[in-house]
């Protein structure tokens, strides 16, 4: 009982403080860009530089294509489902990691939840991820053509919203603690893409070791995206819901971990 009071108490204090979240939702992406020429629109471009430097390597160079499909826009369009999440998932994390640190002197003076940091950093990242998907949903209109099962495409969204705020208050609160974790976190998240299969088809992955693969959320969020926008079906829903309810358990234990951990802030900034 005491651990759905302190997770209902978080939202109610998050509602109460959602102005604020905004306000710093948007210096955050004010800051990042101020002086730039081409602004919020950075954002997009850097993710974009590093998907081409894949798609160069992999497309051209190693001649990756799916089985069965020897078509280079369809490798294109079932590598770039799986990137641009993962780019907004991994650069959402780096920042958040950080996130406590970076406003110390907010959080030593000013009484309002410290997890409004990790989440501003968060939602500003997903201007990035949302300018993605528009892009995204055009390419794919032209090379596989869109079906109504586009609808679900906002309930997968909001379910990698809630893992990686999951993930980041986790990571922000520990990094208060032990600073070298952001260090780890670069090497962590390098491994972890490559043990998605965002450059690689899934069909390539030997069975004894797919089984793991259920351990790896990314896994399943870039499944539900290939599902929607590359084969133009829907997801299994009751797939779907049991990675929904997964994700939100460990959404609330983030939030008792964050409470926990926040007690000592003071006191190590």
């Amino acid at each position: 009982m005491k651990f759905f009071s302190s997770v209902y108490q978080s939202f109610v204090s998050l509602f109460y403080y959602r102005e604020l979240l905004w306000n710093f939702t948007k210096r955050d992406i004010t800051a990042r860009y101020s002086g730039t020429i081409l602004g919020v629109v950075w954002s997009f471009l850097n993710p974009l530089a590093m998907f081409l430097v894949y798609l160069v390597v992999f497309g051209f160079f190693l001649h990756m294509r799916l089985p069965g499909d020897d078509s280079f826009m369809s490798f294109v369009l079932y590598f770039s489902i799986g990137f641009f999440p993962w780019a907004f998932f991994s650069s959402a994390l780096m920042r958040s990691a950080s996130a406590i640190l970076d406003n110390r002197n907010y959080i030593k003076k000013v009484p309002f939840p410290a997890e409004i940091f990790p989440y501003s950093v968060i939602l500003s990242e997903l201007v990035s991820l949302c300018i993605g998907f528009g892009i995204l949903i055009i390419f794919t209109f032209f090379v596989k053509g869109i079906s109504l099962v586009i609808f679900f495409l906002p309930l997968i969204l909001i379910i990698q919203i809630i893992l990686t705020f999951s993930f980041g208050l986790v990571l922000s609160a520990v990094t208060v603690y032990f600073r070298d974790l952001y260090q780890i976190l670069g090497s962590t998240l390098m491994v972890w893409f490559w043990l998605t299969p965002i450059a690689y088809p899934v069909e390539i992955i030997p069975q004894k070791i797919k089984f793991f693969m259920n351990f790896n959320p990314m896994f399943w969020m870039v499944n539900f995206y290939r599902d929607i926008l590359f084969y133009k079906m829907s997801p299994d829903v009751w797939r779907m819901i049991v990675f929904f309810l997964l994700v939100s358990v460990i959404f609330m234990i983030s939030i008792i971990i964050f409470k926990k951990a926040k007690k000592g802030f003071s006191e190590m900034l």
